[in-house]
Parts: C-alpha cells; sequence; structure tokens
C-alpha cells in the first residue's frame, strides 16, 4: 500500500478493474466467510451479500460491492479489525479442531477449520499478491 501511494488505491487495473481497494475488501469479505462457516467465534456483523449459488464472477463483485461506497481508510480498518479477529478466533481452538471435519456446522463437509483458515487467508493472500506486484511494477513511476 505505501508502495502504490494512497492517491492510488481506488485506481483499477489490477486484477480486471479491481482496485488495491477492492482487492482488501474482496479479502475482508472471504476472512468474515470463513469465521461464519467454520463456526469460529467472531461477534461482528457477518458478510451481507448473499454468494450462494452464484457463478465464480458474479460472487467476486459481490464481495467488493460494499467496499465501492466505503471511504478507503474505511476499508483499511475494516481489513485490519478482520485479520485480527481471524487470528483470534484460530487461536480460540484446539490443534484437534483445526483438522476435525466434525467440527465443522456444515452437514457432512469434506474440508477442516483449517482448509477454510488456508483458503481465505494466508493462501488467499498469496493469490492476489502476484497480481499487485505485477500492476506495481508496470504503473512504477506513475
Amino acid at each position: 500500500m505505501a508502495e502504490a501511494g494512497e492517491a492510488r488505491l481506488s485506481e483499477p487495473g489490477i486484477e480486471g478493474d479491481w482496485s488495491l481497494k477492492d482487492i482488501i475488501a474482496h479479502i475482508t469479505y472471504y476472512e468474515r466467510w470463513q469465521r461464519q462457516c467454520g463456526g469460529l467465534p467472531r461477534g461482528e456483523p457477518q458478510p451481507q451479500a448473499n454468494t450462494e449459488g452464484l457463478k465464480w464472477t458474479r460472487r467476486m463483485r459481490a464481495s467488493t460491492s460494499a467496499c465501492a461506497l466505503s471511504r478507503w481508510d474505511q476499508v483499511l480498518q475494516e481489513s485490519q479489525a478482520s485479520f485480527q479477529r481471524s487470528i483470534e478466533a484460530v487461536q480460540g481452538l484446539r490443534n484437534e479442531d483445526l483438522y476435525d471435519p466434525k467440527f465443522i456446522p456444515v452437514p457432512d463437509a469434506d474440508w477442516t477449520v483449517f482448509d477454510l483458515v488456508e483458503g481465505n487467508t494466508f493462501e488467499h493472500y498469496n493469490d492476489h499478491s502476484a497480481s499487485v506486484r505485477a500492476w506495481l511494477d508496470r504503473t512504477a513511476g506513475r
């Protein structure tokens, strides 16, 4: 974010028409979603967009639509708070809960809390970091 500069945080073009603000809002949405799906302690507002059954592109749009009207500092503040809540939720679990599909409050789940955390936090960050880096390199000097 520091490398992009605050003036460019809403500039589209990182992934399609997504800006850095959109990507951060998208990741924050899925951090919340994984806590909801995984039955993790949360005490926070749940994602508002109902994306169940939507095709991938429509689901991705829904994950960022709420941030479109938000100021950058609000998106960043929510992202930081969401990240902290994810850490606290995982720290509140026993190791065996992380890997037990029966711990997930979804009937017949074939995935674990660890799978949710991995796919919606640290692995998800990596999914987007390459495109952010490429965008920064492509637009250096602006």
